[in-house]
């Protein structure tokens, strides 16, 4: 929800109040002259120009700022272009759901807020594209299919267009959901990974698939998903502190920042949440060359793209300039991109589809797509943004630091060298304290996705108390340990280096 300022404000930052200045016809006419509006690299550079143009009353051109607000962008200037946090009222930021209803037609439900003839009425859908055969795009087997095995494979972990993909990705599972007789209002609901795997999901047809005929990667006709006991799944979300990188990512107020992983984020937010959430229910769903017959993997990734949408709406990004003015362009020119240059916004093969959608399409899930979500059953309390974190700051910000935290950074893993997903351990003195997980194909030399982002690294946010006065050291554990071992030899991996630092806190 937008939180409008009041003119002047005295010291405005770049999140809650600045972006918000420019409108889309400025954007649009500045864009010809070569300015990014959305951009805060080039805001900040530029602003000496930009206030001399708009204190002239030049522009925007017909409708020139109020001097309360070129006083506020003066007030800016003079603080040193802070960036900040957006601003937003915790007692409104989340929407009721009446309200969330005149704006979305498909409003997901926490599997666990179900209904009893919903729960029917989703079995029902389930059911049917069991039913149908292989053939049918809207078959189980087809949708399915589609995130990787039978190929070809569409790799998108790991790179700026994971939740852009997944989004459409799911609309398409849905829509084969409602194209069953009798469930045509049906919507996918999703399972908050913060709480105990869901009593729905495990009875039929919820609990596992048989494959009606061979993928390929060894998966054969009558290969059945597996998954690890239920107490063993809250287990492995423990261990990979699932909970603490969702948490952690909602305090974002940057893209990057947000998902983790590349551009020089650190590894452990929203990337890091989805590929522990993977590792830990189960080996089918550790594999991505069959994770999506497991029928977790819907309410499992439902789950992503409501926490995605919800971190948009906090930070106003709901749009595709709102979104943009959180993509650092300097640093992260891939994500710019794909929203902005016309062949990088596709998204296949949905693109080729009759929605046609692409990067750009799916941005504003309600009034784009129809799509909203309804509050978790047990809602956890809003979480304010926090200050950005970073290893090193410029001499003319000003920085603090919190001495009862440390963040341990593993780098120097070439992943393409471990065959399959695997976890990487931190321990102390030969002690585990510490694990984060790699969800990543068995062959992960033959995908180009993979291929591209080859050199990765772990981060791990830990009491300083935990990773002082011991020996430090880490170890690579494959999912696969019947090819490799129980433990992956460092030196065939890139010979990963542990770092250790306090972060910096900068506004």
């Amino acid at each position: 929800m937008s939180v409008t300022p009041t003119y002047p404000v005295a010291h405005p930052t770049w999140y809650d109040t600045i972006r918000l200045m420019f409108t889309k016809t400025d954007i649009e006419h500045m864009g010809t002259q070569h300015l990014d509006l959305t951009s805060y690299e080039q805001v900040q550079v530029g602003a000496g120009n930009i206030y001399g143009q708009v204190a002239s009353q030049k522009m925007p051109p017909g409708n020139p700022w109020t001097q309360d607000m070129n006083q506020t962008f003066l007030n800016w200037i003079t603080d040193g272009c802070p960036k900040g946090v957006p601003a937003y009222a915790p007692a409104s930021a989340m929407m009721s759901l009446t309200a969330r209803k005149t704006a979305a037609t498909r409003i997901r439900k926490d599997v666990n807020s179900l209904s009893a003839t919903e729960r029917d009425t989703l079995k029902k859908a389930f059911e049917g594209i069991l039913a149908n055969g292989v053939s049918d795009p809207n078959s189980y087997f087809a949708q399915a299919g589609i995130h990787w095995l039978p190929l070809p494979a569409y790799c998108m972990h790991h790179a700026p267009a994971y939740n852009p993909w997944h989004r459409a990705y799911l609309l398409g599972f849905e829509n084969a959901l409602r194209s069953i007789p009798g469930c045509a209002n049906v919507t996918l609901p999703y399972w908050d990974i913060t709480t105990p795997f869901p009593d729905l999901l495990k009875s039929p047809p919820y609990d596992s698939y048989t494959l009606p005929q061979d993928i390929g990667g060894g998966y054969d006709k009558g290969y059945v998903t597996q998954r690890f006991s239920y107490p063993d799944i809250q287990a492995g979300l423990l261990r990979y502190d699932v909970t603490g990188d969702i948490n952690r990512a909602l305090t974002k107020t940057d893209w990057e920042d947000f998902h983790g992983y590349w551009s020089g984020a650190t590894n452990n937010t929203i990337i890091a949440a989805h590929d522990g959430g993977h590792g830990s229910i189960g080996p089918t769903m550790s594999d991505p060359s069959v994770a999506a017959f497991d029928p977790v993997f819907w309410f499992f990734h439902a789950n992503w793209d409501r926490l995605w949408w919800e971190w948009q709406k906090k930070t106003q990004a709901t749009d595709l300039n709102g979104l943009l003015t959180t993509i650092d362009k300097l640093t992260d020119p891939v994500s710019y991109q794909i929203f902005t240059i016309g062949p990088l916004e596709a998204l296949t093969p949905f693109t080729a589809q009759p929605a046609g959608l692409t990067t750009v399409k799916v941005i504003d899930s309600v009034n784009s797509l129809s799509v909203d979500y309804a509050p978790p059953t047990t809602e956890a309390p809003m979480l304010a943004f926090a200050l950005k974190t970073s290893r090193a700051a410029s001499i003319n910000r000003a920085v603090s630091l919190n001495p009862q935290r440390a963040t341990v950074s593993v780098t120097g893993i070439n992943r393409v060298k471990i065959p399959g997903s695997f976890a990487v351990n931190l321990l102390k003195d030969g002690k585990q304290i510490a694990s984060r997980f790699m969800f990543q194909p068995p062959e992960p030399e033959q995908c180009e996705t993979c291929v591209k982002n080859a050199m990765t690294h772990f981060d791990f946010d830990l009491p300083l108390a935990e990773v002082s006065g011991g020996k430090l050291s880490v170890e690579v554990e494959p999912v696969n340990k019947k090819v490799v071992g129980a433990r992956f030899p460092a030196k065939l991996m890139g010979n990963p280096k542990i770092d250790v630092h306090i972060p910096l806190q900068t506004d």
